[in-house]
């Protein structure tokens, strides 16, 4: 298009002005309708492919008529897309014309450059309005889609596609427009600048890009498109001012833009070397983050883009970081914080890491570190945790000094203690990460440095002494040397004068040469050495630089030389350097020592954090006590050894986070194949001779696990098998014991290990090695008892005869043990014994009654001898008077008749020792042998049955069926046929026929079991148990103190075979329990009581207060005890819980801490079971909450800051809130009430537990006035409306104004008695209604006896108001008569 212009196009403010005709202005002539359209583009497209894109001076009113419709129909859509495919071509085409006028040496003449401006600036225009318009579009169709999406779906999705693949199109849009943006398009004005508002439209639509258009890996080209234009805008079309002010609106608003102005940012300052930009950019955020802290999102994208560009460009952040320090590190948002010290880290880790850091940057890099340091203690634990977090980063980057490495260390220490879990958990990370990267050693063992540390530091100062002397002799040698210069001087300078250029006929070794100047310098012959230390200079490759000094300096030259010769020649030596060396290695070991005591300060804190109620606490706590002790840290032992308390836990992540931390620690090592093997023996071997004898099950467990995963395979039990036996070369005896140990416990898992080995493991427990060693003996009986498969039973494995030699040879070992004074565990070795009998031989009731009249009869034959004289005999071997002895053999046709008359002979006496043995043997052959009846001959029984009706039926396959039904006792058949009973059948069945043949056999050994073992005039234990009897009440003539223990533990066990005969002496030992001084004893009697209580719970029931009160008892290991069967009978749900588990909340706060972690664990698992705890609370806050009971404030509130925390549930807690109300009415002590203030502020509320708070305002609002109380519910308030919802918010308020309200109850003019009058009535009423608070049960403290009967109707009636406790006041009422009935202590007594 030729034709002259005549008009100029000016880009309008706004689109609607291109519709005015000003003067020679372009305008808009004709907007065309959508039917008119379609004729018009095909026009336009006949343009396009004439490749002439001057037709848009023609054609501008149809694409302007298409980018004004406000249609969002097909055929619009339809019409915008074509529009941009035309438009994309002609901007193709008007870059190719562009392209030589503007690169050509010539300006463009005026008429070509006026009409190229034009067609650009209409061209562009219509061009970038199109990609708006199609935006608004697709961005108004997805919103209406989000909306409702069900709606408009399938309208919608047809919409959708008139869009094929529109992000791809508009990357090709960018590149198109930073083409024509690359062009010299100034030239197109004159004077050659282009106008603000072309620029300002080129960049507008990049920056709408910005805002709409997420960064991501298949659009990263594109994105970066938009800052290319950008630089292109910044560096020729002066739009460096605009650019940080948008970018700042679009950083404020937009959150995926973060990343996206990151990467720009730095493209700009790589590409294009823009660095203002970027600090306007950092003044304006600063100024931003300041004035809008409290806006939440606002901080979050400018954390997010300083965050991220700190990531990639911490170089220029580094400029910035002192003033983002001080501006925002004071701020309240913890979010600036976090940003500001991610970037520190950041600078630290990208740039700050290098040893050859100049002063001011190690400045810098010390100042960001401190600042660091500091905020581990910030007030935010969002703060806290984050920087723990970045000290890990720094950590794993090696960018932490080694001068910051303890302090920051100990810091972490110190977080181990915070009460966010979050930052614990971060705490522990840190400290794991600093071992397993620390610099200082593999092993951190305390006593292993000091000794290096000792050592070395012996060196230096050997070092001291040296450097002592060698500067005496340095100045010695100064004055030898100023004795020779004047001897020195003139041959050197005779010798420089006379042959300047010194003539070497052949090169020697510089070391020959040396060696034959010393002895010339001690020898005086300076002549000869000149030329011998001038010959040493050129073989050094000194020469061509001596030459160049003149004869003075060469003069000074050679002198300085021959003094380093005559030192050598001396003999001196300059120490000096090596003390250096000394003075670091010393230093760096006391760093050592340091480090390891702070990580060794972390081991008690990390000892809590293993029995926590937070499963991250205790997760990290096992992964650092795993870490620790692979580097020897010292106290990690003790926790490897807590660690096993955690196989039991209920939880099974615990458990498998425990199995996993030992696998890591005895079973990784860097070898293979046999080696492997034998490292994991000494591995398994150390830990076992380290463990305590209580954790000796919890290792049993895991070792069963190891088994069946195979972590012990054949090899390892291989290696075990040759240690036990001594083959293994080098293997101690006590290596030996302890593979045998190993042994049994990987047995009990897998019965093939000692059954394929029978034969090695029977002639070694008749061998020499057992005769000489009788833990040899017992291990191996123990170990040929797991030969059978522990889910087998006795009608699936063939028994010894009793005639068998084996058989014999254990006997005759066992009695000629059961004589020797000095025999170490003599208990575990007839358990051994009696073991094997009833779990390996035929008969072993005959064995074992065989045993006995064996050693009755020696006691007549052998082993009476009279009253030694000699006063040696230690207080463990004191004699016991026959006559209470000798009516144990029965057999012999003697009668308790004769005995008197014996005593009156003469009084022989035996070694007590002898006597306590056999009573012991006494009471575990009785109890396995109610053992033996109730699973092994009842089972076996019970298959006799089933073969017979095997061949009636002659159903092979149903017989097989029923052969295979689990090993199950007669005790438990009983107890489950009872409830069967109980319940009505309409007709019998298979079912039931076989039920009652079961209990007709579980009630004929019940039959043996409670009138045959004892109470049969012909039975041995007839006889024997009158004697136990009375060992047991004559402790003043029996005083041997392990006589009395195996008489009363006896005692227990034959309690256990019949409840006959249980409960005639149940009183008896109670009498023992109450009045014995020997702990030993009482441990005993509260464990057997443990086992009565499983196998006669209705006979012990009346008792369960004994149980309780050994709670009390100053002896450690009686409380342990104690807590130890309590749990276990609770959990078991043996013992019902009453209000008596408050004694046991006490224990919370025991002196002992194995004590408190076992209590803190048993309440945790009550807590997991439906309601119990939730049902006993009222009773454990009443009882405790007792001043009667002068409990600490601070005890009480421990114990129910734990047992509170438990509580989970929203009902359970709403009721808990309404309980403890009403407590305040029912209490007249102000103690009291600070106490249930306190419970009240640790339950967490939402919004129907605060209502019910407000409902019962009238029962606290007279106690308000205390300020403790006051500050309880202030707690509640402030802990309740951080994060909370509008709906909780508004509660919160409406409870804080109640709360206000409740504080003018004092003000002049109130009477502040009226409110408290009716408590006080009620609480009177409630006082006089108490029945019988005189009288007390027997506990050992009268206090306790108080408490226990004064809380009881009080918690009764605050039970009455929930419908939810029915259950639990039937079952207190049917305990309360239970405990009428129980007789007293003192009337057992």
């Amino acid at each position: 298009m030729e034709e002259e212009q005549d008009f100029q196009f000016i880009l309008p403010f706004k689109n609607s002005d291109l519709l005015n005709s000003r003067g020679d202005q372009f305008y808009v002539q004709q907007i065309y309708t959508a039917n008119e359209i379609p004729e018009q583009l095909l026009a336009c497209k006949s343009k396009v492919h004439q490749r002439d894109p001057f037709y848009i001076f023609e054609h501008f009113d149809t694409y302007y008529s298409i980018i004004e419709t406000t249609a969002n129909d097909a055929a619009a859509i339809r019409n915008l897309m074509r529009a941009f495919d035309l438009l994309y071509l002609t901007v193709d085409t008007l870059g190719g014309q562009l392209s030589p006028l503007l690169s050509s040496s010539e300006p463009p003449s005026s008429h070509d450059r006026v009409r190229f401006l034009n067609l650009t600036k209409m061209t562009l225009f219509l061009f970038i309005n199109t990609v708006k318009r199609i935006d608004i579009v697709v961005q108004q169709v997805l919103k209406e889609q989000q909306l409702n999406q069900q709606k408009k779906r399938g309208k919608q999705a047809e919409a959708l596609e008139q869009y094929p693949d529109w992000d791809v199109k508009r990357g090709k849009f960018l590149v198109q427009l930073y083409n024509v943006m690359q062009y010299e398009l100034e030239k197109l004005w004159s004077p050659p600048v282009a106008e603000e508002s072309f620029v300002t439209m080129v960049c507008d639509i990049c920056y709408r890009t910005l805002e709409l258009v997420p960064q991501r890996a298949d659009n990263r080209q594109y994105i970066d498109t938009l800052f290319y234009i950008f630089g292109i805008a910044i560096k020729r079309y002066n739009h460096a001012i605009t650019f940080p002010a948008r970018i700042l609106q679009i950083l404020r608003s937009t959150e995926h833009a973060s990343t996206t102005v990151a990467n720009g940012i730095l493209l700009l300052h790589d590409k294009y070397g823009i660095t203002t930009v970027f600090s306007i950019l950092m003044k304006d955020i600063v100024e931003g983050l300041i004035l809008d802290t409290s806006d939440t999102t606002v901080s979050r994208n400018f954390s997010n883009f300083l965050t991220e560009f700190s990531g990639i460009a911490p170089k220029m952040m580094i400029p910035h970081l002192s003033k983002l320090g001080d501006e925002l590190l004071g701020c309240e948002s913890h979010v600036l914080r976090n940003c500001v010290l991610q970037i520190m880290g950041d600078a630290v880790v990208g740039e700050l890491t290098s040893e050859e850091l100049d002063d001011e940057m190690k400045e810098a890099r010390n100042e960001f570190l401190d600042s660091l340091l500091a905020h581990v203690n910030d007030i935010s634990a969002h703060v806290r945790s984050k920087v723990l977090h970045i000290w890990h980063h720094l950590k794993e980057q090696h960018a932490i000094p080694l001068s910051y490495l303890i302090p920051v260390m100990r810091e972490a220490v110190c977080r181990l203690e915070d009460k966010s879990s979050l930052v614990r958990k971060s705490a522990i990370q840190l400290i794991k990460a600093f071992l397993e990267n620390n610099p200082y050693s593999g092993k951190l063992t305390h006593e292993e440095l000091m000794k290096k540390y000792q050592k070395e530091v012996q060196v230096m100062e050997q070092l001291d002494e040296v450097l002592i002397e060698e500067r005496k002799q340095a100045e010695k040698l100064n004055e030898q040397w100023k004795l020779v210069i004047p001897e020195l001087m003139p041959i050197i300078e005779q010798s420089l004068n006379e042959s300047p250029e010194l003539q070497i006929d052949k090169e020697e070794p510089y070391e020959d040469l040396v060696n034959k100047i010393l002895p010339l310098l001690v020898d005086k012959n300076y002549k000869d050495a000149t030329v011998l230390v001038r010959k040493a200079d050129f073989v050094l490759g000194n020469y061509e630089v001596s030459q160049l000094l003149n004869i003075e300096e060469r003069c000074v030259y050679f002198i300085s030389l021959f003094k380093t010769f005559l030192s050598m020649a001396s003999g001196f030596k300059d120490s000096s350097e090596e003390m250096q060396k000394q003075i670091k290695t010393v230093e760096f070991l006391k760093d050592s020592i340091e480090f390891s005591l702070v990580a060794t300060c972390a081991m008690p804190k990390m000892l809590e954090l293993l029995m926590s109620k937070t499963n991250t606490d205790v997760f990290e706590a096992v992964d650092l006590f795993t870490t620790g002790y692979l580097f020897g840290i010292q106290g990690t032992q003790a926790g490897m050894q807590r660690m096993l308390n955690l196989v039991w836990s209920s939880d099974k992540e615990k458990r498998d986070a425990v199995s996993n931390a030992y696998r890591r620690v005895l079973f990784t090592t860097d070898l293979t194949g046999r080696a492997h093997s034998i490292k994991v023996v000494q591995n398994l071997s150390k830990f076992l001779s380290e463990i305590e004898y209580g954790h000796y099950t919890a290792l049993e467990q895991l070792m069963g696990e190891w088994v069946a995963s195979e972590n012990v395979d054949a090899l390892i039990i291989q290696v075990l098998f040759e240690r036990f036996t001594l083959k293994l070369e080098g293997t101690t005896k006590d290596e030996s014991r302890l593979a045998l140990q190993l042994l049994i416990m990987a047995s009990q898992a897998k019965s093939t290990i000692s059954s394929a080995n029978r034969a090695i493991i029977e002639d070694i427990a008749v061998g020499e090695r057992a005769k000489q060693d009788p833990r040899i003996y017992t291990g191996c009986l123990q170990l040929l008892v797991n030969s059978i498969d522990a889910n087998n039973n006795s009608k699936y494995y063939k028994r010894n005869a009793m005639d068998a030699k084996f058989v014999q040879q254990i006997t005759s070992l066992f009695l000629a043990f059961f004589v020797h004074p000095k025999l170490p565990e003599f208990d575990a070795l007839a358990m051994s014994l009696f073991e094997y009998y009833y779990r390996m031989c035929q008969a072993p009731d005959e064995l074992a009654q065989h045993i006995v009249k064996e050693l009755l009869g020696r006691f007549n034959d052998q082993w009476l001898v009279s009253a030694p004289s000699s006063a040696e005999e230690p207080p463990l071997t004191q004699t016991t008077d026959i006559p209470y002895s000798q009516p144990l053999p029965m057999s012999q046709g003697q009668s308790q008749s004769q005995l008197p008359s014996q005593a009156a002979d003469g009084p022989v006496r035996m070694p007590v020792y002898l006597v306590a043995r056999f009573v012991f043997c006494v009471g575990y052959m009785t109890i396995k042998e109610m053992i033996f009846l109730d699973m092994d001959v009842y089972n076996n029984m019970k298959y006799r049955e089933e073969l017979t009706a095997l061949e009636e039926k002659k159903n092979k396959k149903d017989g097989v069926n029923a052969l295979r039904r689990q090993t199950v006792s007669a005790m438990e058949v009983r107890k489950r046929l009872s409830g069967v009973a109980a319940e009505p059948q309409q007709e019998p069945d298979d079912d039931l026929v076989g039920a009652t043949a079961e209990d007709n056999i579980a009630e004929e050994i019940n039959a043996i079991c409670e009138d045959m073992l004892l109470y049969d005039p012909n039975a041995l234990m007839s006889k024997i148990y009158p004697i136990i009897i009375d060992i047991c009440k004559r402790p003043g003539e029996y005083r041997d103190q392990h006589l009395q223990q195996s008489a009363t533990l006896t005692l227990a066990r034959l309690m256990t075979v019949s409840s006959k005969f249980c409960e005639t002496n149940m009183s008896f030992l109670m009498n023992i329990l109450n009045m014995t001084k020997n702990i030993k004893i009482k441990c005993n009697t509260v464990v057997g009581l443990s086992d009565l209580t499983f196998r006669f719970p209705n006979v012990i029931e009346p008792w369960t207060g004994h149980f309780y009160s050994q709670l009390h008892e100053e002896n450690t290991e009686l409380r342990l005890t104690a807590v130890k069967m309590l749990s276990h009978l609770i959990l078991h749900e043996m013992i019902r819980v009453k209000g008596q588990i408050a004694d046991l909340a006490l224990c919370i706060v025991d002196e002992s801490d194995e004590i408190k972690n076992i209590t803190k664990q048993f309440f945790k698992e009550i807590a997991n079971k439906s309601n119990i705890l939730y049902n006993v609370l009222p009773d454990i806050i009443s009882i405790l909450g007792d001043i009667n009971l002068h409990l600490e404030e601070e005890k009480y509130r421990i114990i129910m800051r734990y047992i509170l925390g438990l509580i989970q549930k929203d009902r359970q807690i709403e009721t808990l809130v309404e309980k403890l109300c009403l407590r305040f009415p029912l209490t007249r002590a102000e103690r009291q009430w600070r106490d249930i203030a306190y419970c009240l502020g640790l339950l967490s509320y939402n919004e129907r537990s605060l209502k019910k708070l407000i409902d019962n305002v009238q029962h606290f609002k007279d106690k308000v006035q205390i300020d403790e109380v006051y500050q309880s519910f202030k707690q509640i308030i402030s802990n309740t409306s951080k994060l909370a919802k509008p709906e909780l918010k508004a509660v919160v308020t409406e409870f804080e104004t109640r709360l206000n309200e409740c504080l003018q109850v004092t003000e002049p003019g109130s009477n502040p008695q009226t409110d408290g009058a009716p408590s006080e009535s009620r609480a009177n009423k409630t006082k006089t209604a108490r029945p019988g608070t005189k009288s007390q049960r027997g506990r050992p403290k009268a206090s306790s006896g108080r408490r226990k009967q004064n809380a009881r109707p009080e918690s009764s009636s605050e039970e009455e108001s929930s419908d939810d406790d029915r259950a639990t006041r039937s079952r207190r009422q049917t305990a309360q008569q239970r405990n009428r009935m129980a007789p007293s202590s003192e009337s057992s007594d």
